[in-house]
């Protein structure tokens, strides 16, 4: 009895090990940061689009964002109805989350400078 729960236990411990081992990198970081470096940039968002020659010797690496947008709507009309005049008024708020492609501004020496994008990385 005693080696069937040693081997059961040995078998659950062998499982966690091995699904430990193929569970996906979850990125700390969900924006990019001023002074990140290469490193940290493509290990925490991927592969970049693309790279681009930048100012004084660095490179833009170019990625795909997203940002809440908001934007106020509203109308206003007049009817007559029944001999009546009634005017109305509606607000509201669109809510929207395009996608962009824009560029990190990495220095010469590798590091992220400013601007800084806004929003978050939508990684590929």
């Amino acid at each position: 009895m005693l080696a069937k729960i040693r081997a059961i236990v040995f078998a659950a411990i062998c499982l966690g090990v091995f699904t430990g081992c193929a569970t996906k990198h979850e990125s700390t970081y969900s924006s990019v940061l001023e002074g990140m470096s290469r490193n940290v940039l493509r290990y925490n968002f991927g592969e970049p689009l693309r790279i681009a020659p930048g100012a004084a010797g660095g490179e833009d690496w170019y990625y795909r964002f997203s940002a809440l947008q908001i934007q106020p709507t509203g109308s206003s009309a007049t009817s007559k109805d029944f001999g009546q005049q009634t005017t109305y008024v509606s607000v509201g708020l669109e809510l929207s989350r395009p996608v962009v492609e824009l560029p990190v501004h990495v220095s010469a020496e590798g590091f992220v400078v400013p601007p800084l994008p806004k929003g978050k990385v939508i990684k590929n």
